[in-house]
């Protein structure tokens, strides 16, 4: 009776520990389809990259993921191109001791920290390659059709979902409202932006029409830093715009733009 009761006990123990061990995973096991090189390249702190058109962009994604479900079904819609970014973040000093419900907190708050956007910056092609201010204005607005700022939230705890609208001013594709969707569970924070009005290059020449453009982040905890997966998927548009005689690669674009992104979560996370 006793060894049945102590038999039982251990096996509740490993249910409960059950999803640390589940969390507890290396680059490798989280995306085993990566290649040594590619998992070197994230170790010393480069990212990887694709895009649809020319890449098999499930294999740089995290397996079992909210983030893996999304890009596969970006795949599935016509006359549309998703581009694919990966980093691996090393927890900050402060970070390292936190436990995994903690770390989550940390990075939900992080992640909507939007007026913290304003300044940022990417390299842009037409300034010669050289960084230029990417977003001007940022903050939260009350509704859809809103402009006026309400300050970042703030939170103890992590929803399993949350809905909130941002205005954005930005040098490519001036004032735009946006949707942002969240999903999570206990290792993933998974992010979906879409464009609420038609974007316009230069204000003015239609480049994505309205609520064709997804921009999407994912943080995955890993046991030593966090995997962080950015995607663009444009519906509806070639993946090049001539304006003015200008060539717009959105691919590039829009590759640039997660990338901008990623570096300045990053940034606000090991502040």
């Amino acid at each position: 009776m006793i060894n049945r009761v102590i038999h039982f006990v251990l096996i509740v123990w490993v249910l409960l520990l059950l999803p640390s061990f589940l969390f507890a995973a290396t680059i490798e096991e989280a995306v085993p389809t990566l290649t040594a090189d590619q998992i070197s390249q994230l170790r010393n702190g480069d990212l990887v990259k694709g895009a649809s058109f020319s890449d098999d962009v499930t294999q740089l994604v995290p397996r079992d993921t909210i983030a893996a479900t999304y890009v596969h079904s970006t795949l599935r819609k016509p006359e549309s191109f998703t581009v694919v970014s990966l980093l691996y973040v090393p927890y900050p000093e402060h970070m390292k001791n936190m436990s995994e419900s903690q770390r989550q907190v940390e990075i939900f708050n992080t992640m909507r920290s939007i007026s913290t956007q304003e300044g940022i910056t990417y390299i842009s092609h037409r300034a010669g390659n050289k960084p230029k201010e990417l977003i001007e204005k940022s903050w939260y607005i009350e509704s859809e059709k809103g402009r006026r700022s309400i300050p970042d939230p703030v939170s103890s705890t992590v929803p399993q979902t949350a809905e909130y609208y941002v205005f954005q001013r930005d040098s490519s594709f001036g004032s735009n409202r946006y949707s942002h969707s969240y999903q999570t569970n206990n290792s993933e924070i998974f992010l979906e932006v879409k464009n609420l009005e038609t974007m316009r290059v230069f204000s003015i020449f239609k480049a994505v029409d309205k609520e064709m453009l997804a921009i999407a982040m994912s943080t995955y905890q890993l046991e030593d830093g966090l995997l962080l997966t950015a995607m663009a998927t444009i519906e509806g548009r070639d993946p090049t715009v001539k304006v003015l005689g200008i060539s717009v690669d959105l691919p590039s674009s829009f590759t640039r733009r997660t990338t901008a992104l990623g570096e300045w979560f990053v940034e606000q996370l090991n502040r």
